[in-house]
């Protein structure tokens, strides 16, 4: 059992007192303000959260989470619904249901990906009624909900990426195997024999997930991974984890985590192509890593908590200390963090060691129980309106029930710079079919996954007719990095010959990373062994 006790002294920045009248509510920096958006009854133990196409909240929660058994209901994805816009939740809607422990979300067109280890799922809402008709098992036999699967995020490569775990499956064919590159994490003994499962589609009706014992053992390692968007090429990206919540990439496409351990800090991370980050290591253990050459280093100071959720910011409109920016959440501890990056040569590394806290609950909590203000601080996105939303599980560990019912408590906070001001209203966004490829563009560069991700696809499908489009717009002056980065990749996803850009250091990162992408090597890519820039050598 971990105890909330800081292996780093971390200091705040100047905080305000709490709003008059609620002693429930997280202390939060002066310069932000808060408010409470969904609180239970309407959530409890709320966890995984995103927002889909309609700027609309979704939240994955349930009474799977601690100690499920085979006939405990299921987790579901609600939408929560602000009908009048005056930053409150009136309502919610049931997506999907029946899902094991929801531990992840993200949205890809019409796609839902459910992260719920055993299993990864897909659903769908087929006839717009804002109701998933049908269900496809993409994974299974990913192991339990402990160190299970996390972190869903959709490159501008296309491509799912993912954070798991070192818990196991059961490896019991032909039901119940996970695929190749899990099943290597774990070192599971004659793993090529096995056959990978193929996706298995049921109906909203006939979907049932499958149980995994929570109290079942570890494998060797956790990793980053990722897929094509119908789960095929699934690939090993970095190990030697021991359960990384979450990862987020900034906006040029670099990744930042956590790494939760038991006795030695929670670690900060910055997984690259083939990194180990030295949990499970075959001969040369070091869990910092700084300076151990077998292993990848950390990136920023041990911390005595549990990393959750991590989000990158650069919000227009934002004051410039919270720009460029990554807020993550200390589960244990209750604690929202900042996270300012310092380059050392290719080496992620925090501005400072003593990482400034955005909010707080006044102190940590001990696993079983929260007492206090009601801050215990899980998933954390940017929405659609520019502010900070953090999802806050329930006082007890796991679920917790009154009268049968689950009886936990829950709320989604919004955090903003006073500075700033949060955009209300109606989110809805034309079919992207009908937009026009300038919107679709402008797209290309939002804070919000599910449009910049759309806005690619719709991009890519009208094919190299746009190309010149595309690419006067890169050659413009004044295109936020983001935008820089997912026009780069847009590009060369339809055209890849046109795969070499360097006007800058991100546009040659880019490239190489295209190059990789499409496995060819150019003149271009020998000469970047010889750059000045250690992240372009790397």
């Amino acid at each position: 059992m971990k105890k909330a006790k800081s292996l780093i002294t971390l200091i705040s920045i100047s905080f305000g007192a709490p709003l008059p009248g609620d002693e429930q509510l997280p202390i939060i920096s002066a310069d932000f303000k808060i408010s409470v958006f969904a609180q239970d009854p309407l959530v409890r133990n709320p966890c995984a959260i995103t927002f889909d196409q309609q700027g609309r909240l979704c939240v994955g929660m349930g009474p799977q989470y601690r100690s499920p058994t085979k006939d405990t209901p299921g987790d579901s994805v609600w939408i929560l619904s602000d009908e009048d816009s005056d930053g409150e939740a009136e309502s919610r809607k049931q997506f999907a249901t029946g899902f094991n422990s929801i531990q992840g979300l993200a949205w890809k067109g019409q796609d839902l990906w459910v992260a719920n280890a055993p299993d990864l799922t897909i659903v769908r809402d087929l006839n717009g009624d804002d109701i998933a008709d049908e269900y496809t098992r993409v994974y299974t036999d990913l192991g339990n909900l402990e160190h299970g699967l996390h972190g869903l995020n959709f490159g501008p490569d296309g491509k799912l990426y993912m954070s798991k775990g070192n818990s196991k499956g059961l490896t019991e064919p032909p039901e119940r195997v996970a695929p190749a590159p899990f099943r290597e994490l774990w070192g599971i003994a004659d793993s090529a024999h096995f056959e990978d499962p193929t996706p298995i589609i049921f109906t909203s009706e006939t979907y049932k997930k499958n149980y995994h014992n929570p109290r079942d053992d570890w494998g060797i390692s956790g990793g980053i991974l990722r897929c094509k968007d119908d789960g095929s090429q699934l690939e090993i990206i970095s190990r030697g984890f021991r359960n990384p919540w979450d990862i987020a990439f900034d906006d040029r496409f670099d990744w930042l985590g956590t790494d939760n351990d038991q006795t030695m800090g929670d670690k900060i991370i910055a997984p690259f192509f083939g990194s180990h980050f030295g949990w499970g290591h075959a001969w040369s253990f070091d869990w910092k890593g700084d300076g151990h050459l077998p292993t990848a280093p950390s990136s920023g100071p041990l911390f005595e908590g549990s990393g959750t959720g991590i989000v990158f910011c650069k919000v227009p409109g934002y004051p410039e200390k919270y720009q460029n920016v990554f807020f993550y959440n200390d589960w244990l501890n209750r604690e929202t963090r900042i996270y300012r990056t310092k380059w050392d040569g290719a080496w992620r590394k925090a501005d400072r060691e003593n990482l400034e806290i955005l909010a707080h609950a006044e102190g940590g909590r001990t696993m079983p129980k929260s007492s206090g203000r009601s801050f215990d601080p899980v998933d954390i996105e940017i929405g659609p309106d520019g502010a900070i939303w953090i999802s806050s599980w329930g006082r007890q560990y796991g679920a917790h029930f009154e009268e049968g019912k689950i009886a936990n408590e829950g709320r989604i906070y919004r955090l903003w710079p006073r500075a700033f001001s949060p955009s209300n209203g109606n989110n809805t966004l034309p079919v992207w079919g009908n937009a026009s490829a300038q919107d679709l563009i402008g797209k290309l560069g939002s804070h919000l996954p599910v449009w910049r991700t759309n806005a690619q696809e719709e991009l890519i499908r009208r094919g190299k007719e746009i190309l010149p489009l595309l690419l006067k717009r890169l050659s413009k002056d004044g295109n936020t990095t983001s935008l820089e980065t997912w026009l780069i990749w847009t590009i060369g996803r339809i055209s890849p010959d046109q795969n070499w850009f360097d006007l800058n250091t991100n546009q040659k990162i880019q490239s190489l990373r295209l190059q990789a992408f499409h496995q060819t090597i150019t003149q271009e890519v020998v000469e970047a062994l010889n750059d000045p820039e250690p992240r372009v050598r790397l």
